[in-house]
């Protein structure tokens, strides 16, 4: 039984007391569907030492007076005999009349019935459960509550269960069960929560679910457990995989069907046919819905009945069913012909995309001028609302008389669906539409939009191949050829294949460098990102300047990450405010105008360039928000980005498990849609996290396997995937100089040739530590060569490989006898580590502190445990509660629980002190 834990614990206290001769009474109550009765049954299993009895009310006998005390008695007959003589006369009397004898009262009844249940449990504590209360006949009902409110120090638990639709009417026998009345604790079974709604539908689907139809059954079920159940089980295989439509509304299945009726039923003939109306038209005007009542000839006030009953409401102007599978029943339960004629007059008084939707249901034969006139709904549907365009587009294609016309149909629903984000839907309707189509022209875009879709979920050295061959015939128009091509520039990027990337790129380039406009300033920017990653980074800037900033927002994503590459970082997030419609601030945006998959884009370059200048929490917030665009957009390469910065940031900090289980899904990721950059990246990440752990044999295979990824992709700029300087210092750790020598050799050069002040940096850092690792270096060549790494790191900001300079210069100062400086620098070092939270690195200068002679004592920061400091940075940045709970998957009152202990232990009483106290350690 999925997700009714807590009901289930509830009812397992009760019986728990019936141990110590304590008992009492709950009621279950629930909408149908819910699952009461199933949680009933599941209850009577809890307890082997209780006698458990089970019973249901039933509406044939819901007439006959103290039916529902006979099966009570029935259950407990052998415990008749030892009732005193008037009670058990007075039962006697009453199940055999069904009358109660003059001067018998209903406190007599119920006081009987507390004494035949008080025997029973006088031999063993007793567990009566009793089903659907609501449809017990009244005295029964009214006695049972008597004994309900009176068994608290009697070994018996009493459950019962009814009926509840949550609607303002119900019937008589619902209201009178509000605890209010019947003073007895009441159970409210609410609906599955999400994760156990799509376990049960999985389980209850007879063949495999595409995700989006997968979404629509969830949300007409709404974690109704019967419905979860029975709406699946109706579906053919081709509904199941998405190749057929689903009905609409959904066909309930044959239990859901009888769980329902009943409560049609109980309306008069006239309300019930009036039902179909609103049935068949989901969510409209009242006022278009009474219009299309009369054009059908029923009375003005047909469907009152319906709203004294219930089974529909009025909420903001729309009459709508209180139970959404109520509409399933009452539209699937018309014949056809009627639901078709309701459709066609809905048709006629509705206007727009809805209009279209009831034409295409009035309509089963394929009409050439039905579908031209669905098609037009669609146009008009597809800007605002590119899922109602795209479902507008399939129905219009399910009318077409044509294969061809089919086909272009189901093309635009595919363009639609895309546009939306549904990845699946899109690869499911271009495998239809392209077994429709024979024209060449149509054939021709169906493979381009196919090859876009495999660039954007995976395979993208197939999608670069067919988006530059499409683009190669597409003679005579220009512009178009340039998009594929640039399209395919990102596909052979995210393969790491930089050199195709480049001959693609130089073609779109010569192909718009004459027209200007936004196409042109993409193409340039394009061709400047994959200079920039070949290491060109001259030419790249020269690029960049040579064209003046638009508004596109690709356009300014991808100029942002070529300004990062070359260290122009205050620019670079200028221009990504700009895209996500945030103030330029150091931490978090608020959303903006972006869409998700420019907004996932945008967020991830952000991420990498605020954690190369030490704004780690603000790179962590920007990686989860840009992982959660891309996840709702399913644009995989996004999804990568941000999860391999997540990583690095878990890496640095020394967060093994975390890192480790980042490291698993991103690899997955790029694996399944052959990412090759990303690789690059994880093994980067992968040999950080063993270099700061001291497994140098480890970090030596990571950044070995990241090198060759980059050498074999040529990609030169080390911002991208950050590993020969580490190899180099992984390689002296581990007493391998002569490796180490080679490849600081030709890191060296090519950095001296065009690389950033940061790399330049730490080469000089890495030569440092070649000529004391070879014992023949004079001290002042070791001492000029961490002096040059200092200079180098002054003309940058990159925080974090300041630090690890200053770490490398304070253990060679200690080493060397020059004592003092060698603490002030590992101090600073310190200062930096502590505030970013990078532990590994931190302990490593604790550690040389120590050996220094110096008191190693935490700092203000370092004072608190890791889940503390993590809470008191995000809110010394200006997180509230609620957002710093978000931010880091707990709840407000753990969060401020833990807040309390950071107050405590740092000595300060507001915010402002706290963020005070972080804004005097340095690197933050």
């Amino acid at each position: 039984m999925l997700g009714r834990i807590a009901e289930a614990s509830a009812v397992a206290r009760l019986l728990r007391d019936t141990a110590s001769g304590r008992g009492g009474a709950l009621f279950v109550v629930g909408e149908p569907g819910l699952g009461r009765t199933t949680l009933l049954r599941r209850i009577l299993t809890l307890d082997d030492t209780v006698r458990a009895v089970y019973l249901a009310g039933a509406a044939a006998e819901s007439g006959l007076r103290y039916a529902g005390l006979h099966q009570v008695v029935q259950a407990y007959r052998c415990d008749l005999p030892r009732l005193p003589a008037p009670q058990r006369d007075l039962l006697g009397h009453l199940l055999a009349t069904g009358q109660q004898r003059p001067g018998d009262t209903g406190l007599a009844v119920g006081a009987a019935m507390l004494g035949l249940l008080g025997a029973a449990a006088a031999r063993r504590p007793l567990l009566l459960a009793i089903d659907d209360a609501h449809l017990l006949d009244a005295p029964s009902r009214e006695a049972l509550l008597f004994v309900a409110r009176r068994i608290a120090e009697e070994p018996i638990v009493l459950l019962l269960t009814a009926e509840h639709r949550g609607s303002a009417a119900g019937s008589a026998a619902g209201s009178a069960l509000r605890p209010a009345v019947t003073g007895v604790p009441e159970l409210r079974l609410g609906p599955l929560d999400p994760a156990d709604a799509w376990t049960l539908l999985q389980q209850s689907a007879r063949h495999p679910l595409r995700r989006f139809v997968a979404d629509r059954l969830l949300a007409v079920a709404e974690g109704n457990p019967l419905a979860l159940t029975e709406l699946p089980a109706v579906l053919t295989p081709g509904q199941c995989s998405g190749h057929l439509p689903l009905d609409d509304p959904l066909a309930p299945g044959e239990r859901l069907r009888d769980t329902h009726l009943p409560t049609l039923a109980r309306l008069p003939d006239p309300a019930r046919a009036a039902l179909l109306v609103p049935a068949a038209a989901g969510d409209v005007p009242s006022g278009d819905l009474q219009r299309a009542l009369e054009l059908l000839g029923h009375a003005p006030d047909a469907l009152l009945p319906a709203e004294e009953e219930g089974v529909v409401e009025l909420r903001r102007g729309r009459l709508v069913f209180a139970d959404r599978r109520l509409r399933l029943v009452a539209y699937h339960d018309a014949a056809t012909s009627r639901r078709r004629a309701v459709h066609h007059v809905l048709a006629q008084v509705l206007r727009g995309p809805v209009a279209g939707r009831h034409l295409a249901a009035a309509h089963t034969c394929p009409s050439p001028d039905v579908a031209r006139a669905v098609e037009a709904a669609a146009r008009d549907a597809e800007e605002t609302d590119p899922d109602a365009g795209a479902e507008l587009y399939e129905r219009a294609a399910g009318l077409a008389d044509d294969h061809d016309e089919a086909a272009r149909l189901l093309y635009l629903a595919a363009v639609c669906r895309q546009r939306a984000g549904a990845a699946e839907h899109v690869q499911m309707l271009l495998g239809k539409a392209m077994a429709l189509a024979r024209a060449p022209g149509l054939r021709r875009e169906l493979a381009v939009l196919q090859a876009r879709r495999s660039g954007a979920g995976g395979h993208p050295r197939t999608a670069h191949r067919v988006l530059r061959d499409a683009a190669g015939r597409l003679t005579g128009e220009p512009d178009r050829a340039a998009r594929l091509l640039l399209e395919a520039v990102d596909s052979a990027v995210h393969a790491a294949d930089s050199r195709a990337a480049l001959g693609s790129a130089w073609q779109a380039y010569r192909l718009t460098r004459l027209c200007g406009g936004d196409l042109a300033e993409a193409a340039a920017v394009h061709l400047a990102q994959v200079l920039a990653l070949r290491g060109e980074r001259g030419q790249a800037r020269e690029l960049l300047l040579g064209q003046t900033a638009g508004e596109a927002a690709r356009v300014l994503v991808g100029r942002a990450e070529v300004l990062g590459w070359l260290e122009e970082y205050e620019a670079a997030c200028v221009l990504l405010d700009r895209v996500l419609g945030d103030p330029p601030a150091p931490h978090g945006g608020t959303e903006g105008g972006a869409n998700p998959s420019q907004r996932a884009a945008a967020l991830g370059c952000r991420a990498w360039i605020r954690l190369w200048t030490g704004d780690w929490h603000g790179a962590r917030t920007d990686a989860t928000e840009a992982v959660g665009c891309a996840e709702q957009r399913q644009e995989t390469a996004a999804l990568a980005q941000g999860l391999v910065a997540l990583a690095r940031l878990e890496a640095a900090q020394g967060r093994v498990a975390e890192c480790g289980a980042i490291l698993a899904r991103a690899a997955g990721v790029a694996r399944a849609h052959g990412l090759e950059l990303v690789m690059g990246q994880i093994a980067v990440a992968e040999g950080l996290l063993a270099l700061g752990a001291g497994k140098y044999v480890e970090a030596v295979a990571g950044y070995e396997r990241a090198g060759a990824l980059a050498r074999g992709a040529g990609i030169e700029d080390p911002s991208v995937a950050p590993w020969a300087a580490n190899l180099v210092e992984a390689y002296l750790r581990s007493g391998r100089i002569g490796e180490a020598e080679r490849e600081h050799g030709r890191f060296d050069a090519e950095m001296r040739r065009s690389g950033p002040s940061w790399a330049l940096a730490v080469s000089a850092r890495c030569r440092a530590l070649l000529l004391e690792a070879e014992g023949h270096g004079r001290p002042g060549a070791v001492e000029a060569a961490f002096h040059e790494a200092l200079e180098w790191h002054a003309r940058g900001a990159v925080v974090f490989e300041r630090a690890r300079t200053l770490l490398c210069h304070g253990q060679w100062l200690r080493r060397t006898g020059r004592t003092p400086q060698a603490r002030d620098a590992l101090e600073e070092a310190l200062s930096v580590f502590s505030a970013l939270g990078a532990v590994p690195w931190e302990e490593a200068v604790r550690s040389e502190l120590r050996a220094a002679g110096a008191r190693a004592g935490r700092t203000t920061c370092t004072r608190l445990t890791e889940q503390e400091g993590r809470i008191a940075t995000l809110v010394a940045g200006g997180a509230t509660n609620k957002e710093t709970a978000a931010a880091l998957f707990l709840s407000p009152k753990t969060v401020e629980f833990h807040l309390g202990n950071v107050y405590r232990k740092l000595g300060v009483r507001s915010r402002s002190e706290l963020a005070r106290t972080f804004d005097a350690v340095p690197g933050g």
